[in-house]
């Protein structure tokens, strides 16, 4: 018999009480540097990046979803939605010019606005910028400069002396004006659906202007020239938006105005306070986000498409000329007002319906920004 089948027998004759408690068994393990780098590297490539993935999935599902929706809507439908962001932005721009033009002279707020957006520019496209320089089409790029002064020097002018709502709607013959060029230039076929939308909107601007009233004046009459300039600029964007970058374009329109503002900025020029530089330098950032955003609702969409929406702006300068001015529209102001949103909201339907073709639904054809 052997040691431990004898020990085990005696065990086995012992009453339960008298049975020894097992000793726990313990267990050393000597930890290296290697086990601990070889735990840390499992740990790293299951645990870790499980437990990293599953939150983002939660949050990027609603990013996806709207992405999917953006990509799956048509082309104007996209395009309206740029460009009622695009008003909201040059809302604030033009509440803004009108607190500051009260003393600052315009060539200088619109001098240090371009400033504003050509930095912003520069430091986007950081050392992109000798390539966004580049340009195909430097005449049109320069036409399309000198409309944007002329629609900035009549428009501004105007809105400064106007109230921010008359000043607005007086601007909105620029649709008019877009929708013949869009036709004369681009060769666009406007449906019975754009001219009926047009035709409510152009409405409801006729009743806001009171023929023979007060707002029939020589500000007035800047702010139409103003929108004959800003149909101008319209069109050139959607030719250059072919062929030409949106930096591309803002670039060039910020070397134009520069250059033919330069000289009369520095004669006129008034010391700001704290606060007419901050105004002037928010007119530059807002006015930055408005240009790339029209600037690329009209690469995606169709000119007379988008052209009625443009009375999106006139709700918004009503609203801000009332809280921040004590502007209140009169009724004759909330009829016109309400005719221009019938046709605003039409267009917007009409937009959502309308087929793309095959191409422009898969894929913006156009160049990306």
């Amino acid at each position: 018999m052997s040691e431990d089948d004898a020990g085990a027998r005696a065990v086995a004759f012992l009453p339960d009480d008298a049975l020894p408690e097992p000793a726990p068994e313990i267990v050393t393990v000597e930890a290296s540097a290697d086990s601990l780098a070889a735990a840390a590297s499992i740990l790293a490539a299951t645990a870790l990046p499980a437990a990293a993935n599953a939150l983002p999935t939660e949050r990027r599902r609603p990013l996806e979803r709207a992405r999917g929706w953006w990509l799956a809507a048509t082309p104007n439908l996209r395009g309206s939605l740029l460009m009622i962001a695009a008003f909201t932005a040059f809302a604030v721009m033009m509440t803004l010019i009108k607190l500051a033009g009260g003393r600052i002279p315009l060539p200088q707020i619109l001098i240090v606005r371009q400033l504003v957006m050509t930095l912003i520019l520069a430091l986007v496209v950081g050392r992109a910028l000798p390539r966004i320089m580049h340009t195909s089409r430097p005449g049109l790029q320069f036409l399309r400069g000198m409309f944007s002064l002329g629609a900035m020097l009549c428009g501004f002018t105007a809105l400064i002396h106007l109230p921010m709502a008359e000043a607005t709607a007086l601007g909105f013959a620029q649709v008019l004006f877009v929708t013949l060029l869009a036709i004369l230039i681009l060769r666009e076929v406007v449906d019975r659906r754009r001219w009926i939308a047009l035709a409510i909107g152009f409405a409801g601007v006729f009743v806001m202007l009171r023929p023979g009233g007060e707002a029939m004046n020589g500000y007035a009459l800047l702010a139409i020239l103003g929108a004959l300039f800003g149909a101008g600029i319209t069109i050139s964007v959607r030719v250059l938006g072919q062929s030409e970058r949106t930096e591309t374009i803002l670039f060039w329109q910020g070397a134009v105005v520069l250059i033919a503002l330069g000289l009369p900025a520095v004669f006129l020029w008034t010391p700001p306070t704290p606060v007419e530089w901050a105004l002037m330098v928010g007119i530059g950032v807002v006015g930055t986000a408005g240009q790339w955003l029209v600037t690329r609702a009209y690469q995606m969409g169709e000119a007379s498409a988008l052209a009625p929406l443009d009375f999106v702006r006139l709700l918004l300068a009503t609203v801000s000329g009332y809280l921040v001015f004590a502007e209140l529209p009169n009724l004759v102001t909330i009829v016109g007002a309400a005719l221009v949103a019938g046709g605003t909201l039409y267009t917007m339907r009409h937009n959502a319906g309308a087929r793309a073709p095959v191409a422009s639904a898969l894929h913006d054809t156009l160049p990306s920004p």
